[in-house]
C-alpha cells in the first residue's frame, strides 16, 4: 500500500501532520475521520511533481461575470457538509464539487480554494479571495468553524440560513409582481404620453402665448427631447441603473438603502 503525507484538523481544531499508508487517498480520509479528524491535504510519497499546475489549467479562461445564483451557493454548501461527513478530504471535496458547478465563475473559486488549501493556507483563508461570492458572514462562520473543529455543524447552520434566506426572496418575489406590472404599466404610459401627447400639447401653448411655470416647462422639454431623441432612451435606462448599483456598493449608498 502506498504512503501518504498528510495534515489534518481535529474536530477541536488540533491540526496533525504525519505520514501513513491506505490503499488511497478517500481511505486515508476515512481512517482520519472516524479518529475525529478532517483531512485538509495529503501527498502520496514519491508523486511530488505530478500535480498539474492550477494556472496551466485555467490559463485563457475567460471569467464569468454573472452572480453565482443563492440556490447553487446553497446546495454547495449542503453537499460540502455531507462530502466531509463522509469522510472525504476537503481539498478533493471543492474540486468534486466545482465540476458540478454550473456557474463558471463558482467553479474557479472552488478549484482556487482547494489549490490554496493544498499549499497550506486554511478554508477560509482561501474563501476570502471571492468576497463576491461568498459574504462576510459565511467566511467568519467557516474561520469559527475550523478554530472550534465544528465545521460540519457550522454548515449545516449557513445551510439552514440560506434556506431560509431563498425562502423569503421567494415570498418577497411573488409579493412584488403585481406592483412591478402597476408600476412597469404607468412608467410606459408615461413615456409615451411625453413623446406623443406633451409636443401637441407644447405647440398649443406656445400658440396661446401663455407663461408657463418651470415643472411645466421641464415637462414639455423632457417631451421633446425623447421626441426627437427616443434612441437614446435605453442608454439613458442603462446608465441610470449602472449609476444606482454603483452607488448602493458604496457604504453611504447601503445606509440609504437601508
Amino acid at each position: 500500500m502506498p504512503t501518504f503525507s498528510y495534515t489534518a484538523k481535529s474536530f477541536k481544531g488540533e491540526t496533525k501532520s504525519g505520514e501513513r499508508t491506505a490503499k488511497n487517498k478517500s481511505e486515508l480520509a476515512k481512517i482520519l475521520h472516524q479518529e475525529g479528524y478532517v483531512l485538509i491535504s495529503v501527498t502520496e510519497e514519491g508523486a511530488i511533481g505530478k500535480k498539474r499546475p492550477f494556472s496551466k489549467i485555467w490559463r485563457g479562461a475567460i471569467p464569468f461575470l454573472g452572480k453565482v445564483s443563492l440556490t447553487e451557493k446553497m446546495m454547495f454548501t449542503r453537499n460540502l457538509r455531507i462530502m466531509i461527513a463522509a469522510g472525504l478530504a476537503l481539498p478533493r471535496a471543492l474540486r468534486t464539487l466545482a465540476n458540478q458547478a454550473k456557474s463558471k465563475k463558482l467553479k474557479q473559486a472552488l478549484m482556487e480554494t482547494a489549490e490554496e488549501i493544498t499549499k497550506g493556507k486554511s478554508f477560509s483563508q482561501g474563501l476570502v479571495r471571492h468576497p463576491d461570492i461568498f459574504s462576510e458572514l459565511f467566511q467568519n462562520m467557516i474561520e469559527v468553524g475550523e478554530e472550534a473543529g465544528t465545521l460540519e455543524e457550522v454548515l449545516k447552520i449557513l445551510t439552514r440560513q440560506m434556506e431560509r434566506e431563498h425562502e423569503l426572496k421567494a415570498k418577497i418575489k411573488g409579493a412584488m409582481v403585481y406592483p412591478i406590472v402597476i408600476i412597469s404599466a404607468m412608467v410606459g404610459i408615461g413615456i409615451l404620453m411625453l413623446i406623443m401627447v406633451v409636443p401637441k400639447l407644447a405647440e398649443t401653448f406656445e400658440e396661446l402665448g401663455i407663461d408657463l411655470p418651470p415643472t411645466t416647462k421641464l415637462v414639455i422639454a423632457t417631451g421633446n427631447f425623447l421626441a426627437h431623441f427616443w434612441y437614446l432612451l435605453p442608454l439613458i435606462i442603462f446608465a441610470l441603473v449602472f449609476a444606482l448599483r454603483v452607488i448602493l456598493k458604496t457604504k453611504l449608498g447601503k445606509k440609504v438603502m437601508d
